[in-house]
């Protein structure tokens, strides 16, 4: 890398998080700024209990690329530890940190022996809940917590507290919720209300469980603002864009970015930092609205010395009361620069200067606004559109002629349509931009399927649409014989060198044979990547489901940001494909037809090594080998699990009256009907002459009742259509537990067994029809 300019690496979480990619601005600004390297990581949550197991099974895999920076690819670290740690205990962070060997920097949580930069939340949620004790009288206030393994989230629970108790308000553990952090926090909030069907206001501990909230209220034809007052905290941009739009604090997430590039440059530099703590404040909004009298004061304030004010004055009391939350923002200055034109037209007009400005001068004023950078990446259009309600707002309440006070509506009426038309064409233009990303994205498999074994001419067009979707430059490397691994303790060991497929810069396409190898401390900065420009790479693994095939880098940014995800995933199901075709090649290459004879015959063997012969689902050693492999897979740790006993009734009826060939007919029927009722990855086996079971993961509290439920249903079916004269029918028990590698699969099979001879006492005990 270049000494006279520094390489830093960024750890966040998935930049679809609206919190990380607010950081991630701030980073990225400071990072051009200050003229420095800039290599985001962005992974996933350590050690996470995801709420959604299905999409998110693999997800796991992002955080292999963490384990690329070292010494060698970068100068300095941040690492947002707040948002990758979040669920890890202060020791694990530790441990991570510890496994790199290069200064870093913290961000949101402290971690003994390393520098941090955070912002405090006790500010910011002290006026949230003393505004809602002290502006709005209520008492009955309820909390929705992330986990308090968290520090942040252990941080705002006892601001709640406190200030509970300063105010003589006894604290009520049932008016108390533990989420996550994540928006999934609709079930949790509904039991909360259930319990508590007089609550006044939720102080929720993110604006991420907040959305969640939002849908349990409203579900129960409640208002937000009216019926319960809401908060939240980190004013994340999706705070703005529910409705009513949500009360919450400012953490300065995009300042925290910003500044965490400086920081890590006076580490590099001295081996400290000048700053720690950012500082949190309360933004009102109509979800828990404002102290009405401090508005109204301001106003008076106006009005009593209005004639003795000029525009730029009551422009800058505006921005001071209205839009002091973006004052000492890192980008304030040019966000200023920007607005104060389009503003101060307003308040010349206030100020009896009514025909200065025409419609269509302040339509042209807008458009500047709207087109401007600052504001379409860092303000945003609907913060703009917020600003410009408030302005107005402010202005009616000031003492105008009505002459004025009428220019002012004509003129707010025309930003306001001509607003609204701007955010239709950019919505538009979103779409399209939408449908196209998604069209290239899906050109990458569809070109892969075209080309098939010509791999220069399948990386050439990939990369083709990899430019189309606007990113600068794309490099593709591929592991060769030694991928890399996920160890026993959960961290990764990365290869040695890999293969650098292809790449593409500034649209100039180039590809490679196998025998181009790049180690692994020349990704980021080789003779192909370094041209003497400053830039801003992303780093995410190439995989499908548990199989990593390589690594994409691109230089990307904002505006390509999107666009990572959903590429890195069509490229990953475009090296799957291609390296099938690899194996299909080798394989044709190298066996005869003898050989495909063997392997025929060895999965035959192994499928009767693990198989019941007369039904067809595993046997008992089968299922006892996958369902232990399944518990202590680390994995599935967390994962609540489902376990049955079947046990047929009357089998020996069956065999003395019909004969053993209807016995095993009955045996057959009762396999295909637990193959119908339970979920499709479960593992069901018969383990005994008459004595079935099932394992099935990652179910929730109605999964059993509704197995019952088809079981039940599907036996019925059976003996309606079978035409027997016995009845063919079985018992079962079930037990729920949480999988981990503590958990004795026999203690859990002898609570299932008990359960099933409940239920086989309401059984007929003659089979005979």
């Amino acid at each position: 890398m270049k000494k006279d300019r520094p390489t830093i690496g960024f750890f966040t979480c998935h930049l679809d998080n609206s919190y990380a990619f607010e950081v991630c601005k701030g980073v990225i600004y400071a990072a051009r700024e200050a003229d420095v390297n800039l290599v985001i990581f962005p992974g996933m949550f350590l050690n996470a209990s995801y709420n959604d197991p299905v999409n998110a099974k693999y997800d796991y895999q992002y955080n292999s690329i963490f384990y690329y920076a070292n010494s060698h690819t970068l100068d300095a670290l941040i690492v947002s530890i707040g948002s990758i740690g979040s669920f890890l205990t202060v020791e694990d962070n530790k441990e991570f940190l510890d496994s790199f060997d290069i200064p870093i920097l913290t961000l949101e949580i402290e971690v003994p022996g390393y520098p941090c930069l955070y912002t405090e939340s006790r500010t910011g949620m002290r006026e949230i809940v003393e505004h809602i004790i002290k502006g709005h009288n209520k008492k009955k206030i309820g909390f929705v917590s992330g986990r308090l393994k968290n520090d942040d989230a252990r941080e705002r629970f006892n601001v709640y507290k406190e200030v509970l108790a300063e105010n003589s308000i006894e604290y009520r553990e049932d008016l108390v919720a533990y989420g996550n952090f994540s928006e999934y926090s609709e079930e949790i909030v509904d039991k909360l209300l259930n319990d508590n069907p007089d609550i006044e206001a939720i102080v929720f501990a993110n604006d991420q469980m907040a959305k969640g909230g939002y849908k349990a209220i409203t579900k129960r034809g409640l208002v937000v603002g009216k019926d319960i007052l809401v908060t939240g905290f980190d004013n994340s941009i999706d705070s703005l864009t529910l409705f009513p739009p949500l009360t919450t604090v400012d953490t300065n997430s995009m300042d925290l970015g910003y500044n965490s590039i400086y920081e890590a440059l006076h580490l590099l530099q001295t081996g400290t930092t000048t700053k720690n703590v950012l500082h949190s404040h309360y933004v009102p909004r109509q979800s828990c609205p404002a102290d009405a009298v401090s508005e109204k004061d301001f106003l008076k304030d106006v009005n009593r010395s209005l004639s003795d004010l000029d525009s730029t004055t009551i422009l800058e009391m505006f921005k001071s009361f209205f839009m002091k939350e973006h004052v000492d923002s890192f980008y304030s200055e040019k966000l200023y620069r920007c607005l104060n034109p389009f503003f101060l037209m307003f308040a010349e007009i206030a100020k009896g200067d009514v025909d200065k400005y025409s419609t269509d001068d302040v339509i042209s004023a807008l458009n500047k606004v709207y087109m401007d950078p600052i504001v379409h990446h860092y303000f945003s259009h609907i913060r703009l559109t917020n600003a410009i309600s408030k302005l107005n707002e402010c202005l009616k309440h000031l003492a105008l002629d009505s002459s004025i006070k009428s220019r002012l509506s004509e003129l707010f009426t025309t930003a306001v349509i001509q607003l609204s038309n701007n955010l239709g064409r950019s919505n538009i233009e979103i779409l399209n931009e939408y449908k196209t990303n998604i069209w290239n994205s899906e050109n990458i498999t569809k070109d892969t399927l075209i080309t098939k074994g010509n791999k220069t001419q399948c990386f050439r067009l990939i990369l083709d649409k990899l430019n189309q979707s606007g990113f600068k430059s794309s490099y593709i490397y591929l592991y060769n014989d030694d991928p890399v691994k996920m160890l026993p303790d959960g961290s990764w060991e990365t290869p040695k060198q890999l293969v650098f497929e292809a790449f593409s810069k500034y649209g100039k396409i180039t590809t490679f044979d196998n025998s181009n190898l790049v180690t692994t401390d020349k990704l980021f900065m080789n003779e192909y990547t370094n041209d003497g420009t400053r830039s801003t790479l992303v780093i995410t693994p190439i995989y499908t489901n548990d199989e990593q095939h390589g690594l994409f880098i691109c230089e990307a940014d904002l505006n390509t940001f999107p666009y990572i995800y959903s590429s890195c995933l069509q490229l990953g199901t475009a090296l799957k494909f291609i390296s099938l075709i690899d194996q299909q090649y080798s394989i044709q290459n190298r066996l005869a037809s003898t050989m495909n004879e063997i392997n025929i015959k060895n999965d035959m063997l192994n499928t009767l090594y693990v198989s019941d012969e007369l039904t067809r689902l595993l046997n008992r050693r089968g299922f006892f080998e996958m369902a232990e492999s399944m518990l202590v897979n680390p994995y599935n740790s967390g994962v609540k699990c489902l376990l049955a006993f079947i046990d047929m009734n009357n089998l020996k009826q069956v065999n003395d009256i019909f004969g053993h060939k209807e016995g095993d007919f009955a045996l057959r029927s009762i396999a295909d009907t637990l193959k119908k009722s339970f979920p499709e990855d479960s593992l069901i086996a018969r383990i005994g002459g008459d004595e079935f079971i099932s394992f099935s993961l990652d179910v929730d509290e109605d999964s059993a009742e509704n197995i019952k439920k088809l079981l039940d249903s599907n036996s019925a079916k059976v003996n309606e259509t079978v035409n027997k004269p016995y009845f063919i029918e079985f018992s079962y028990g079930f037990t729920e537990f949480i999988c981990n590698t503590t958990v004795k699969l026999e203690e859990v099979m002898m609570k299932a067994d008990e359960e099933l001879y409940v239920n086989k006492r309401y059984k007929r005990k003659n089979v005979c029809r």
